[in-house]
């Protein structure tokens, strides 16, 4: 059984990043600490840090990070349970892990309750730390992390929460200055597309299968969703946005659909041991998400019954 004294020194030493503050903060020597790790890498029988300038933990490492502050979650979970009278809020602070088009649409709505009720003090971190959601994370906890990949971590699960819907749109004009004749491969080739940040390759992916384009195309990165539809609006590209984010939106955009929607999966993953409050999030998670699709699946019949 891994001795938590042992895993403490390891988070500390990861936390701070350095032998040195990690003794400071726990109040031993750096020599203890140096031995503590020691001892902790002989009983996994691996490294368990790279010493380099900045320090980095292996993959071990970052495992046996995540299973001490999966301990302290439980541990608090159940001392809230035990002591309610202590009033202990620290566990009420979490950390997830979202990408920039759900929160532009619909996880804020699906939130708002859920931290109203319990006083949660949520963490958003942005899209590039769910490539890694073992990464350092200072000290609160990434109790889970929406993903359009299904690929799941070291003692984590993942759960379907159903599609999101994009629409590649324009404005009429610039429609009509590009697209006159389709998404032909010269049009492509020439018109000015704008991307999500670091996801390029999901707009070559939807040429390719709406067009069979495989060729390279003029682009602008956006930060946000929103940023992307202010580009768009102001008739100076074309892109993918959450049709979600379309239909909140209160006035009518005036854009005009560019070829066929796009469909991504969307999962939420978190801990298979995982303290009562993060489950009830991950729960509100599903519930706002299946009433969407109930929406959607309503407003789609309702649509073909008109057109009768």
């Amino acid at each position: 059984m891994l001795d938590s004294k042992l895993l403490q020194t390891l988070a500390s030493v990861i936390e701070t990043n350095g032998f040195e503050r990690a003794a400071a903060q726990l109040g031993v020597t750096q020599s203890a600490v140096s031995q503590r790790i020691k001892q902790l890498e002989v009983m996994v029988g691996q490294p368990l840090l790279v010493r380099s300038q900045p320090l980095e933990p292996t993959a071990a490492g970052k495992t046996l990070l995540q299973h001490y502050k999966q301990i302290k979650l439980l541990e608090l979970d159940l001392m809230q349970h035990l002591r309610p009278e202590a009033g202990t809020s620290t566990l009420n602070m979490l950390s997830i892990g979202v990408d920039a088009d759900s929160l532009s649409s619909w996880l804020m709505p699906a939130l708002l309750p859920l931290i109203k009720q319990y006083g949660l003090q949520l963490r958003m971190l942005p899209a590039e730390h769910l490539a890694d959601p073992d990464a350092k994370q200072d000290s609160t906890h990434l109790c889970g992390w929406l993903s359009h990949d299904s690929t799941t971590t070291h003692g984590s699960q993942c759960q379907h929460l159903g599609m999101i819907r994009y629409l590649c749109v324009c404005t009429p004009a610039y429609h009509q200055n590009h697209f006159a004749d389709g998404l032909t491969p010269s049009a492509l080739a020439q018109a000015h597309a704008v991307v999500l940040h670091g996801q390029p390759t999901r707009h070559a992916g939807y040429l390719q299968h709406v067009a069979a384009y495989q060729g390279s195309f003029p682009f602008s990165s956006m930060p946000t969703p929103d940023a992307m539809l202010g580009f768009i609006k102001a008739g100076l590209g074309y892109g993918l946005i959450p049709q979600a984010l379309l239909d909140n939106l209160a006035e009518n955009t005036g854009l005009v659909v560019v070829g066929a929607p796009l469909h991504l999966p969307l999962y939420w993953h978190h801990w298979r041991a995982e303290p009562a409050i993060a489950r009830i999030l991950g729960e509100a998670l599903l519930a706002a998400r299946q009433v969407q699709r109930d929406e959607h699946h309503h407003s789609s019949t309702a649509e073909a019954t008109g057109n009768d």
